[in-house]
This record gives structure tokens, C-alpha cells and sequence, in this order.
């Protein structure tokens, strides 16, 4: 999740184009398994048609591991893939976050790639896709998931030469992972966001968005996404016709907001639904299906989390157009890099000190 500023350090400048593409998609089928998303791209003046299978009700989790490194032993990974395919989870999200990637500008880092394509082909032994999360933090305290040379990601859409190298980062990973078969999807963007909400700022975004589609689909024809923050979509992007031809399905980080005062997220389960229905018929019209990509609850009270997950739940499972889920998340070790977020632990469904899920497991691979 982010946190919102009621302010804005970002002066006003001049809209750094960092790409240009077209895209049109058509209508798919909705809740359909074993449905395509048909896309047409018009690339570098090239033509080309991409039929992306987008397999309905992916029950799946965030699978987050200790410092995000995914050095993680053998035998704990076919451990719990094992138990993912026994209780019919099939897709699992590997979060790339970008200072793992890349210790300096231009310097990438191959040990951790390698990491990530291990655990992939380990999950593909037990039938689990992944999907490729590039998971970029947007916030101002934020700036240790980035490279130094970058500091807050926010730079993405004020600067220029760090859009391209963060371009330039994606392109050479998804060069790596290509190969892998069990890949379903690549998000290329976390929780992109502004403030205050000018058409500048909006603008930088959907270029950088729009880019991001053009290069990964130069390597790639898996489908490519990007996961918003659920309650500011509708606000912050307007059903733009320009993000929607880049993007093959729509992501929807979604919780409820913990906070008892807030007027910006949705406060409780009754104004989640509601939002979450206008945005999936709104999608539908526009021939775009919906995944969900995080969602959760912060909290060592095993009760408690497991009722949050059964609302959560029940809520997906019968909003139309509503594709899959992904829990956030198994494990969620903190990151010694995290100068504020030691607490990450309490959203965890799964016990790390023995690998035994807490109950909302349960629920989430049971009211599906």
C-alpha cells in the first residue's frame, strides 16, 4: 500500500515524453476459463497480433521472501509449492523490487535474476505461473527500494534519464526470464500515483506506462499489466484510452483501510464493494478484466485476519469480471533495508519460524 501526502514537494515542469506507442485490444471473454485477451500493437511501425491466455479464477499469493533476495533453500520452496498445488493454488507473484535489480545505473544484477528464474522453474514443477511483479514503492519515504542514483521513485515522471534507465532495467530483465514457460504475466509498475492530480504528472505516467508496454512486448507477447491502488483508479486515471491500450488486464492493489480516519481509501468492506463494482463494470464495458493483486490484513491475531479474509473473499468471488486474487502475502519477512516497515510480519499468512499457514489460508484456498 502507499501512503498519501497532502502535499507535494514536485514543482510544476515540463511533461517529459519517455515513449510512444498505440495499442487497441478487443473485447474478451469475461469469466471464462481458459479466456484471451486479443491485442494489436503497432510497434516501431510494425504490425503484430498477440493472443495472451488470461485463465480465470487464479487463486494465488504474493510470495515474498526474506530481504527479497529468492536465494531461498530448495527445500522450503518445494515445500510450500507443493502444499500450493495440493490446495489448488496455481499462481504465485515473484516482487522484483528495483534496487535488487540494479545496484547502480546500468549495473544489473545477474545473481539475483538467477534467484528469481530457480524459483520459477521450481514452481513450474508443481504447475504454479507466476507473474513478474516489478514492484517499485512511489512514496517519499520509500527511496531504499530504490537504486542511490534514483532516490524517491517519484523521479520517474520528473526526470527523464531515470525513466529510461528504469526502462532500460525492465527490458534487460524480462530479456533474462523470457525463456521461462510458467510465466503468465509481467507487471511493470506498482502503485503508480500523483499529487497533486495535474494533467502533467498524469501525462509522464501513462508515457512511461505506455513505453514499458512497447519494450516488454518487443521481447515478450505475455500479457503486461500494471497494479494500481485500487481506490484512487477511477480518480487518478479516468478510463485514459492511452493506459488501457497498454495494458492487457487491469491490477487492482485493494484493501480497506485500518485507518479510523481517512478520506481518501476506502474506509470499510461495504465502501470496498462498492468501488470495486463500478471499476469491474466499467472494465468489462471497456473489454478489460479485473485481477486483484494484493489484498490483506496487518495483524497477529489469527482470528481476526482469517474474518477479514473471508469479507475480502466473498467480496471477489462475486463481483463480475473479477478474475483472481492474490493474498499479500506468504512470508512477508521485513527487509533490514526498511528504514520504518519492521512490522510487515503481521500481514503474513503463512508462520515463517515453521512454514505452517496461519487460518486465513485456509480461507482464502477454501471461499473461492
Amino acid at each position: 500500500m502507499i501512503l498519501a501526502v497532502a502535499g507535494s514537494t514536485w514543482g510544476s515542469m515540463p511533461t517529459a515524453s519517455v515513449g510512444n506507442a498505440s495499442y487497441t485490444l478487443s473485447s474478451s471473454n469475461l469469466l471464462v476459463q481458459n479466456a484471451y485477451s486479443e491485442t494489436t500493437s503497432k510497434v516501431y511501425g510494425k504490425t503484430t497480433t498477440q493472443k495472451a491466455e488470461i485463465t480465470s479464477r487464479r487463486i494465488s499469493v504474493n510470495y515474498l521472501t526474506l530481504y527479497h533476495l529468492y536465494d531461498t533453500p530448495t527445500k522450503s520452496l518445494e515445500r510450500d509449492f507443493a502444499r500450493f498445488k495440493k490446495d489448488g493454488i496455481n499462481t504465485i507473484a515473484i516482487a522484483m523490487y528495483w534496487y535488487r535489480l540494479e545496484s547502480s545505473k546500468g549495473v544489473y544484477n545477474q545473481q539475483f535474476i538467477n534467484d528469481a528464474i530457480r524459483v520459477s522453474r521450481i514452481a513450474s514443477n508443481y504447475g504454479l505461473q507466476v507473474m513478474i511483479d516489478f514492484h517499485i514503492l512511489i512514496g517519499q519515504g520509500d527511496s531504499w527500494s530504490n537504486p542511490q542514483y534514483v532516490d524517491v521513485a517519484m523521479n520517474l515522471i520528473t526526470n527523464p534519464n531515470i525513466a529510461n534507465a528504469y526502462v532500460a532495467m525492465v527490458k534487460w530483465a524480462v530479456t533474462q526470464l523470457k525463456a521461462l514457460q510458467n510465466v503468465w504475466a509481467y507487471s511493470v509498475l506498482n502503485e503508480p500515483w500523483y499529487w497533486p492530480l495535474d494533467e502533467w504528472r498524469k501525462t509522464n505516467w501513462i508515457n512511461l506506462i505506455v513505453d514499458l508496454s512497447k519494450t516488454v512486448k518487443l521481447v515478450t507477447n505475455k500479457p503486461i499489466t500494471v497494479r494500481f491502488v485500487a481506490d484512487l483508479f477511477e480518480r487518478d486515471w479516468g478510463w485514459d484510452s492511452k493506459l488501457l491500450g497498454a495494458l492487457d488486464f487491469i491490477s487492482l492493489n485493494t484493501y480497506a483501510s485500518q485507518s479510523a480516519t481517512n478520506d481518501i481509501y476506502w474506509n470499510d468492506f461495504d465502501e470496498l464493494k462498492a468501488g470495486l463494482t463500478s471499476i469491474s463494470q466499467t472494465a468489462a464495458a471497456q473489454g478489460k478484466q479485473i485481477v486483484i493483486t494484493e489484498f490483506g490484513y496487518e495483524t497477529s491475531d489469527d482470528t481476526l485476519q482469517s474474518d477479514k479474509y473471508r469479507a475480502y473473499t466473498d467480496i471477489f468471488k462475486s463481483t463480475l469480471n473479477v478474475i483472481g486474487w492474490l493474498s499479500w502475502g506468504w512470508d512477508c519477512e521485513h527487509d533490514k533495508n526498511n528504514p520504518t516497515w519492521t512490522a510487515c510480519a503481521q500481514y503474513s499468512i503463512v508462520r515463517q519460524a515453521t512454514g505452517t499457514p496461519r487460518p486465513a489460508y485456509s480461507v482464502l484456498i477454501k471461499n473461492k
